[in-house]
């Protein structure tokens, strides 16, 4: 039987149900999960805003300090000095005792010290290298070295304005974190100067442990954490984890240039991070909130919401199940009856009561299978009457047994004269005449057409004094299948009328076949002289032409390359055919698709390999 793909059967039950949800559940989805949506939008941007607080807190304390520490970095420019009414003057006064401008310049830098209580460390560095410092613990010793080094890393030269350092390691006077504020104070003895010449750089180290105090107010949820960012540096300036103070922040740098100073939050990675920036500063405060713990704030409003939803779109599906159900009995009473026709049983009726429109295709039907039943009978007689009239016939003109019976005396007497060549040839000719007259099928086995092959070939190479070889390669499996009768003989033929010999030297064909994608796959090459581009663009319009040269059931053998073609689209289909390629001085291959059809002869011989 020839293996058809069966078509994937999609029931109109199916269909029903789908359009029903469709039109039903679908839009209930789309209106629930809109509402669901929007709602828990809107619950989020409300615990959001009220965690927003938190950071709006830190974030304006923070900006009050540095407001404070504007102001106090400016006190030196204001602070009457004991016997000096400005700083440029102590600091310009050769007069005095270095001593005695260490005491002075002490009790300013103190003053200045005592302001807040989170300052730890005051100290103020002339562009000529002298220290001055003072700091909470008196007893602690400065490292001048240490702080000269980190007064040449901070140093902003002409840089008139208040700047903050993020925090940073203080070993040049203490092992805690600070972070620093600093300002270069001019010299105002006169304009220009107070434009161009420093008198120093005062450095104000504020203790990273003040955010401590603002962050333990605001009562953070489990799992959140709250951080102080330097924008510019990337850097800490405070963390909860103090092993993160002062060093860099890690992922969150690639989250920095999102956060606007228009917007409240930003989420990534799966956590919320609610910021504040601090104005006049490069500083940011940012508070990281787990998904998890923002979601279950509201975890049961969610779960009702969806229990709710899914309870709906449950009792529609079963509703909708069991209308389908009903309304589709009667259509697929019509489908099982027609399945059974499908599979040749024309004895099936259908019975379905109903005035409707299923109901009159169940009438339709029935008639349609009688008149059927009535038409198949009358047609296959004649077929039958028609087919034996020309086998009849057929037989009748060629008289196969009195030529199988001379031939074969001719070929006894060849053989009595030692003529073997004369009785091979003769041997060969009786096997074909037998396969093209004996045989009234329209199909054969692909080894009976191999044989036909084999006997054409040997009295080709006595012709031409076994200029040609043939190869034969082909599966055991294969030679059982059935193929149309005398398909591959043409083309042989032409190989070698047109292929070989015109060609000095030997030639070889080559006959394969194999199994591929599910159909039977023929090539028939030969190494002749091939076809040029514009021959071969002729043959193949030709064979794609609609007109075809011979009645596709005819068994002679002048068919030609176009009969066979033809024979194979109409026994077939356009599915399977033919395809030819060539190339000139390299030789020509014609490649056959035929569908796998199980053949009633068993196999006589294996001709896998064996050549001619």
């Amino acid at each position: 039987m020839i293996k058809r793909k069966r078509q994937h059967y999609q029931s109109l039950f199916v269909k029903s149900v789908a359009a029903l949800i469709l039109i039903g559940i679908v839009p209930l989805l789309i209106m629930g999960i809109s509402i669901y949506s929007a709602y828990m939008d809107s619950l989020r941007q409300t615990l959001l805003s009220n965690m927003y607080r938190s950071a709006l807190y830190v974030g304006k304390n923070a900006a009050d300090l540095f407001q404070e520490m504007e102001e106090t970095t400016k006190y030196l420019y204001n602070y009457n000095i004991t016997e000096y009414d400005y700083l440029y003057e102590l600091m310009e006064d050769d007069t005095i005792t270095q001593a005695r401008r260490e005491a002075l310049m002490s009790d300013v830098l103190r003053d200045i010290l005592y302001m807040n209580q989170h300052i730890d460390h005051v100290f103020f560095i002339t562009p000529g290298g002298d220290q001055y410092s003072v700091m909470r613990p008196p007893e602690v010793m400065v490292k001048e070295e240490e702080m000269g080094r980190f007064h040449e890393e901070n140093f902003l030269e002409g840089h008139k304005q208040m700047r903050l350092l993020p925090t940073h390691d203080t070993s040049y006077y203490s092992d805690v974190s600070d972070f620093t504020v600093t300002r270069n104070i001019m010299n105002t003895r006169t304009i220009q100067s107070a434009d161009e010449q420093e008198l120093g750089t005062l450095y104000i180290d504020v203790s990273a442990d003040y955010f401590d105090g603002i962050i333990n107010e605001t009562d953070l949820e489990d799992g959140c954490r709250m951080y102080v960012i330097d924008r510019k540096e990337k850097v800490f300036v405070y963390s909860q984890e103090k092993e993160n103070i002062g060093a860099g922040i890690g992922k969150l740098e690639d989250y920095l240039p999102e956060m606007e100073e228009d917007k409240q939050y930003i989420k990534a990675d799966g956590n919320y991070f609610i910021y504040r920036l601090i104005p006049g500063t490069d500083w940011l405060v940012a508070e990281e909130i787990p998904a998890f713990n923002l979601e279950n704030s509201y975890q049961e409003i969610q779960t009702n919401i969806l229990i709710i939803i899914g309870f709906s779109v449950i009792l529609l599906m079963i509703i909708y199940f069991f209308y389908s159900k009903m309304m589709n009995k009667p259509i697929r009473t019509l489908k099982d009856a027609m399945e059974q026709i499908q599979d040749g049983n024309l004895d099936t009726r259908v019975t379905i009561k109903s005035n409707d429109e299923v109901g009159f295709l169940a009438k339709g039907l029935n008639q349609m299978t009688e008149n059927l039943q009535n038409h198949i009978q009358q047609v296959y007689i004649a077929e039958i009457r028609q087919r034996d009239a020309e086998i009849e016939a057929l037989k009748t003109q060629i008289q196969p047994h009195y030529l199988y019976n001379t031939l074969d005396v001719i070929r006894m007497t060849a053989i009595t004269n030692d003529d073997n060549v004369t009785a091979e040839m003769i041997d060969s000719l009786s096997g074909q005449l037998k396969y093209l007259i004996g045989n009234a099928r329209d199909m054969v086995t692909l080894q009976a057409e191999i044989d036909s092959i084999r006997n054409y070939f040997k009295i080709i190479r006595i012709r031409y004094e076994n200029r040609f070889e043939l190869e034969i390669n082909i599966e055991e499996n294969l030679l059982g299948l059935e193929v149309p009768q005398l398909i591959i003989q043409p083309v042989v033929e032409n190989a070698v009328k047109y292929g070989l010999k015109p060609k000095s030297g030997t030639g070889v064909i080559a006959v394969n076949a194999r199994e591929e994608d599910g159909c039977l796959e023929i090539t028939v090459m030969d190494n002749g002289v091939g076809m040029e581009p514009e021959r071969l663009k002729t043959v193949q319009e030709r064979l794609e032409s609609p007109e075809t040269v011979k009645h596709p059931k005819s068994k002679r053998a002048s068919l030609g390359l176009k009969n066979v073609y033809d024979r194979i689209k109409l026994m077939f289909g356009d599915t399977y055919g033919l395809e030819i390629s060539s190339f000139e001085n390299i030789g020509t291959m014609v490649k056959y698709r035929l569908p796998i059809i199980d053949g009633t002869e068993p196999a006589k011989e294996n001709p896998g390999g064996e050549n001619v």
